[in-house]
């Protein structure tokens, strides 16, 4: 059965004055998006997606050149949630309690510029073009963001939306089972051997 590897992107440089489709990675997050491609390898992938966001681009440039220089194709409705409108984000604790609010009312636009919902939609509308383009044993590998990540494991996943969000750490991996989306695994931190 192939899979679905949906990776968060490696240790950015968070700046809460900008918004987040400005932040690059760290030279931390450079080391363990070296080393999250040693978790992604057994997969053996053929070509990488990747948000056109700088910290998840850069993590797939860096996973890529680990790879042997597998192709990267970029995507923006691979993003994360849309939240330009909002920076600066104030304190970590305000941050999750807002993410907490946007995944228990997905319809509602709760912070950003889109709702849970529409993020959601958008992301899962990415990940359809993929899979409309990728044979059925190949395993498919997307580098994007924590939150539409999880809004797309919970869409199919009996799972508790926050919970799974606040455990993924910079880079982390969930991977799915192909066709049905089933969770298979979830490797909370892959920036560590």
């Amino acid at each position: 059965m192939s899979k679905l590897l949906l990776v968060k992107h490696s240790t950015s440089n968070h700046n809460p004055n900008q918004p987040p489709q400005d932040w690059g990675l760290t030279p931390e997050g450079i080391q363990r998006a070296k080393i999250l491609a040693t978790h992604i390898k057994s997969y053996a992938p053929k070509k990488l997606y990747a948000s056109t966001m700088p910290k998840a681009r850069d993590t797939a440039q860096l996973v890529s050149v680990e790879l042997g220089d597998i192709p990267i194709i970029e995507s923006a409705l691979l993003e994360e949630h849309s939240r330009k409108s909002n920076a600066p984000y104030g304190s970590a604790e305000a941050f999750n309690t807002a993410i907490k609010r946007l995944f228990a009312h997905p319809n509602n636009l709760i912070f950003g510029d889109e709702t849970a919902k529409q993020a959601q939609d958008r992301f899962t509308q990415g990940i359809t073009q993929i899979l409309q383009n990728t044979s059925d044993d190949d395993n498919v590998i997307v580098i994007a963001h924590g939150t539409v990540n999880t809004l797309f494991t919970a869409q199919h996943n009996p799972i508790d939306p926050y919970d799974l969000w606040s455990r993924l750490k910079l880079p982390s991996i969930i991977v799915l089972n192909l066709p049905t989306f089933t969770l298979d695994t979830v490797i909370e931190d892959a920036g560590i051997p």
